[in-house]
C-alpha cells in the first residue's frame, strides 16, 4: 500500500482491507499500526538517503588485512564517506618479471609481505592464467 502510486481514497480503502485481513488472521491491530509507522519511517528515511548528492561522498582506502577490517568499515555507513579495500600483498605483486614474460607452469613460491610466511603451489596452467583464475575467484 505505502509503494504502490495511488491516490489517497485508494490508499485508505486499501488499509481498510489490510486491518480486516489481519484482524480475521488474529493479527493484533495494534501491531499492524505499529508496522505501517515503521514502514512510514523507513520509506522517509529512503527519501531522504536519494536526497543528499551523491557527489559529496568521499573516497577512503583501507588495506585489507583480515575479516576484521569489514566491522572497522561498517563505522563509516552512516558517515558521508565510501571504503574502498586494498589488498598489500597480491599474486601479480608477487610474480616475477621472468615468470610473466615467459609465462612457464610449474612450481611457484609466493612470499607474503606481511607476515613473512611462504605459499608454495604446483600448478598445470602458466602464472598468467593462475593469476586470472585468482582475480576471478576475489
Amino acid at each position: 500500500m505505502l509503494t504502490l502510486p495511488i491516490n489517497k481514497q485508494s490508499k485508505q480503502h486499501e488499509w481498510k482491507t489490510i486491518l480486516t485481513i489481519a484482524h480475521n488472521s488474529g493479527f493484533p491491530t495494534h501491531n499492524i499500526h505499529s508496522l505501517k509507522k515503521k514502514l512510514e519511517v523507513k520509506k522517509q528515511q529512503q527519501k531522504l538517503l536519494n536526497l543528499t548528492p551523491q557527489q559529496n561522498k568521499k573516497w577512503i582506502v583501507f588495506i585489507y588485512h583480515s575479516p576484521l577490517i569489514r566491522k572497522v568499515t561498517n563505522l563509516f555507513k552512516q558517515s558521508n564517506l565510501r571504503i574502498a579495500l586494498r589488498a598489500t600483498n597480491t599474486t601479480y605483486q608477487q610474480q616475477p618479471e621472468k615468470l610473466a614474460q615467459n609465462n612457464p607452469s610449474g612450481i611457484y613460491k609466493l612470499k607474503c609481505n606481511t607476515c613473512n610466511r611462504a605459499y608454495i603451489r604446483q600448478s598445470v596452467t602458466s602464472m598468467t592464467e593462475r593469476h586470472k583464475e585468482h582475480v576471478r575467484y576475489i
